[in-house]
């Protein structure tokens, strides 16, 4: 299992004060840098997950168990849409991928976000090549820290199910689709970033 760049070093200094400490006969501390060695593997791990081939499905940014998925409003984009409502799970991968194959149109952070005052927020606007508008909302309440950010900016193209940010861990996050999609799981189920379907968007045929 790969691990992200962000905790690489970390996880090797950890092992290296391991092995420097166990060399000395410092057996104490050679637990805690092995106990610090594993928190941040665990916390860290990239896991390799594959994307499924539906063009039109929408895939989980994080994993998550999905708390409900039914009619709402979209206060980014104004529109009737079907909203998915995520609850990241503890101790589960710090990667974020993005829900669907298509153009960044536009990144919200910062204060002036709808919900801002929920905690700290991003926000993505994606345009599938289908002409489908989806965004996705990751909010990290104010109490937990960790990572949150996403790499791709408007004008820039994204991969169905490709890691492209650091969602941290205990998030909430709500996806907005358009009104004619339906859901692809119940409430309750849970959902691995990139690799499971949480809506599908439907065209006319």
């Amino acid at each position: 299992m790969r691990l992200l760049r962000l905790f690489r070093l970390p996880f090797a200094g950890a092992v290296l004060v391991a092995l420097g400490a166990a060399v000395a006969g410092y057996w104490l501390i050679v637990v805690i840098a092995l106990a610090a060695a594993g928190a941040v593997y665990v916390l860290g791990r990239d896991p390799v997950r594959n994307v499924p081939s539906n063009p039109l499905g929408i895939v989980s940014p994080v994993d998550a168990e999905v708390v409900s998925i039914e009619a709402g409003h979209d206060p980014f984009l104004d529109r009737e849409a079907v909203v998915a409502h995520l609850r990241q799970q503890w101790l589960s991968p710090a990667v974020l991928c993005s829900p669907t194959e298509g153009r960044v149109q536009k990144f919200w952070g910062g204060p002036e976000m709808p919900g801002y005052d929920q905690g700290d927020r991003l926000a993505v606007h994606l345009r599938t090549d289908e002409g489908d508008d989806v965004v996705f909302v990751v909010t990290r309440p104010r109490i937990l820290p960790g990572p949150l950010a996403w790499s791709v900016q408007p004008g820039e193209r994204v991969g169905q199910g490709q890691r492209r940010g650091l969602a941290g861990w205990g998030r909430h996050v709500r996806i907005y689709v358009p009104a004619r999609s339906t859901a692809a799981v119940e409430s309750g189920a849970r959902v691995q970033a990139g690799a499971n379907l949480v809506c599908q968007l439907m065209h006319a045929t």
